[in-house]
């Protein structure tokens, strides 16, 4: 099993390996959620998709609590 720290980084991981190290900056954790019940680690986050953005994305991803990996993950618009 995971702890939250561990699902941070591997949300974090996940992000650099689809946008590239350089596309991910000033990765931000917003908030972590252990949902016990569905057995998953619920990480809302935000990076700014490049040196040049002015708007931050932010996401909200589902980590597996057992062995990290990503469940499920959507853009939180606004």
């Amino acid at each position: 099993m995971i702890d939250g720290k561990a699902a941070a980084l591997a949300v974090r991981n996940h992000f650099e390996e689809v946008h590239g190290v350089l596309s991910v900056v000033q990765f931000t954790v917003f908030d972590i959620i252990l949902n016990d019940i569905e057995g998953y680690w619920e990480v809302r986050c935000g990076f700014f998709p490049g040196y040049g953005a002015r708007e931050q994305m932010s996401y909200d991803v589902q980590v597996d609590m057992e062995d990290g990996s990503i469940l499920n993950q959507k853009v939180i618009e606004g």
